[in-house]
């Protein structure tokens, strides 16, 4: 959190004797003062998790708050265990910041307070309105650098490593992991401005979480982008689950979406190979969005050969041969296509096909034998149950089964 703005948190706390909390519009804690006075449980929940959880935004939009233009007393809830509170809206210029919280029980906050507690607000509008933008000249900056770190030019790829670390805009010319976040839209619904705005924010409440330099976001058309330092990452188990869940959440509008996608690419060794890491990240989301298994995460370390089908062009995965040979299957019964998948992703081991399958194991070797009849694969031949193994996953990946 920014010093400034603790400053002006904690002048005030000391002045009226009370916690003091600030959040930006959309009720994320940036700041708090130590919790003198009375609080209740949505304060400590806040505190904890640092943003509101949905049941007490839902209320709080109740009110209307981004309309007021002086500072607003709310009642109690006790379905949510909220005592009564004031909100101050931080605003500048017409620029809405977001609020400065005081908890209003026991004695309520005199006129006198009120007046100090605006003036606070006023300041923590500058503080912010600051911050911002300067924010937004180092975001610049580094999405001018992550562009170009992204690029099929090695040369630029070099510089683009060298002058974020030796402008302290990234912490290491080390490992790294790229983890990109996609929606999936329902047909007829694209990715709007609205969408990227949820996006940026669900990236920039993840970035927060890890330390100082050791990420960077980037929202392009259809996705958004973090690229993260690989020691980070590691301490935080669960760092790519709860980005999805951010996501996912931010994002609303269920009907809109098939989905919501959080695609891995494999750690690279140096900053300046972050383009592998990142074109991993979007083959494994192109990988989910035709084989929902692998939702809502997709590692591309967990792939398999979908991790080798998908680096490949479309048009390669077509003339690989056996489309022909698919499609007679499919006509035939779509059992036996399901039957041979199995079959080969089990090494050819018939007895866990037919478990797998659920049925008879003369029914699996009466099956195969059609397999061979229909396509004249010898399924003995682990060169031809190769082929025909590769030709079925491309065709689950192009969507054509």
């Amino acid at each position: 959190m920014s010093e400034d703005l603790q400053r002006v948190v904690d002048t005030l706390a000391r002045r009226l004797g009370r916690a003091v909390a600030v959040d930006d519009v959309h009720f994320r804690l940036l700041a708090y003062s130590a919790q003198a006075g009375p609080i209740d449980d949505m304060r400590a929940r806040v505190v904890l998790n640092r943003e509101a959880p949905p049941e007490g935004v839902a209320w709080l939009r109740r009110f209307r708050l981004p309309r007021a233009d002086g500072p607003v007393r709310l009642p109690a809830s006790a379905e949510l265990g909220l005592l009564p509170r004031v909100a101050i809206p931080i605003r500048l210029q017409g620029v809405q910041f977001g609020y400065l919280w005081l908890i209003d029980a026991d004695e309520p906050v005199d006129d006198a307070g009120l007046a100090l507690a605006d003036a606070a607000a006023g300041e923590a509008a500058e503080v912010l309105f600051r911050e911002r933008a300067l924010g937004e000249l180092h975001d610049a900056r580094v999405g001018e650098l992550l562009r170009d770190l992204l690029s099929e030019d090695h040369q630029a790829r070099a510089l683009a490593a060298d002058g974020l670390v030796e402008s302290g805009l990234f912490s290491t010319r080390g490992g790294v992991v790229a983890i990109v976040v996609s929606p999936l839209p329902v047909a007829g619904h694209e990715v709007d401005e609205g969408d990227r705005l949820a996006l940026g924010a669900a990236l920039r409440a993840a970035a927060v979480t890890l330390p100082v330099r050791e990420s960077m976001l980037l929202v392009r058309p259809g996705h958004g982008l973090l690229v993260v330092q690989r020691g980070a990452i590691e301490r935080v188990p669960r760092f790519v689950d709860e980005l999805c869940s951010s996501a996912v959440r931010r994002l609303g509008r269920p009907e809109r979406w098939r989905a919501v996608v959080t695609g891995v690419g494999r750690p690279a060794a140096r900053l300046a190979d972050a383009a592998t890491s990142y074109r991993q990240a979007l083959d494994a989301i192109r990988v989910a969005d035709v084989i929902p298994g692998f939702r809502p995460v997709a590692r591309h370390d967990a792939l398999g050969i979908y991790a080798l089908l998908a680096a490949q062009p479309r048009e390669q995965l077509r003339d690989m041969g056996v489309a022909e040979t698919i499609a007679a299957l499919l006509d035939a019964d779509r059992a036996l296509l399901v039957t041979a998948e199995t079959f080969l992703d089990r090494a050819g081991d018939s007895r866990a096909a037919a478990e797998c399958l659920g049925v008879h194991r003369a029914t699996i070797y009466h099956r195969l034998h059609r397999i061979e009849e229909l396509t004249g694969f010898d399924l003995s031949d682990g060169e031809r149950r190769l082929v025909l193994h590769l030709g079925i996953k491309a065709a689950r990946l192009l969507g054509d089964i």
